[in-house]
């Protein structure tokens, strides 16, 4: 299942951005897991608000969004 990416995505006020402890609790995924499921095209792909690639964060509304989507897809 291939994650659309929203372009582009102009945060709300109320949008966060969230680091990757962050989204690991959320999904319950590895670090590992979730980078080779955003090398697949099938999760959120962060986004570098510092301008380089140390410092990555995701939108929560999309990180919610994928996981709204697999609970979808696991009840059908």
């Amino acid at each position: 299942m291939k994650h659309p990416r929203f372009s582009p995505h102009r945060p709300t006020p109320t949008e966060r951005l969230i680091r990757i402890a962050t989204v690991m609790a959320m999904t319950g995924l590895s670090r590992a897991m979730i980078y080779k499921l955003i090398a697949r095209g099938e999760f959120p792909k962060p986004i570098h608000p510092l301008g380089h690639c140390r410092v990555a964060a995701w939108l929560e509304s999309e990180v919610t969004e994928w996981i709204e989507a697999r609970i979808k897809a696991a009840k059908h």
